[in-house]
């Protein structure tokens, strides 16, 4: 377990190091410091990327259920879309034939055509 002596060996053998004046064994010591720090920090840090990595899962999952969604969503639209141009169209069908109506009437009777609503 990292504590207060191990600390400040660390910070003396860096000491050492940044001065140039360190010999093999404080070289190793100082190495093995690093590495005893770093094996404790990971421990340390291993919950919070087990929790990070679940949570990257689950954010994959809700963004495949959100993909297959949008797709049904789209296709919704798309068909939405292609009724209201349909409807566009047999309206103006409706409106040629009305007025073609109108027009053979006014050419029979020499009346206008009154619609009703």
């Amino acid at each position: 377990m990292w504590n207060q002596e191990k600390q400040e060996r660390l910070d003396t053998r860096r000491v050492r190091e940044a001065q140039g004046i360190q010999s093999e064994t404080e070289r190793a010591e100082l190495s093995a410091l690093f590495a005893e720090l770093n094996a404790e920090e990971a421990e340390a840090l291993r919950p919070a990327i087990e929790r990070m990595q679940h949570q990257h899962t689950d954010l994959l999952a809700e963004k495949k259920s959100l993909q297959a969604e949008v797709g049904q969503l789209e296709r919704i639209v798309n068909t939405q879309e292609q009724l209201l141009a349909e409807s566009r169209a047999y309206l103006l069908g409706l409106r040629t034939k009305r007025t073609a109506l109108a027009e053979d009437y006014r050419r029979i009777t020499g009346r206008e055509l009154v619609m009703s609503h």
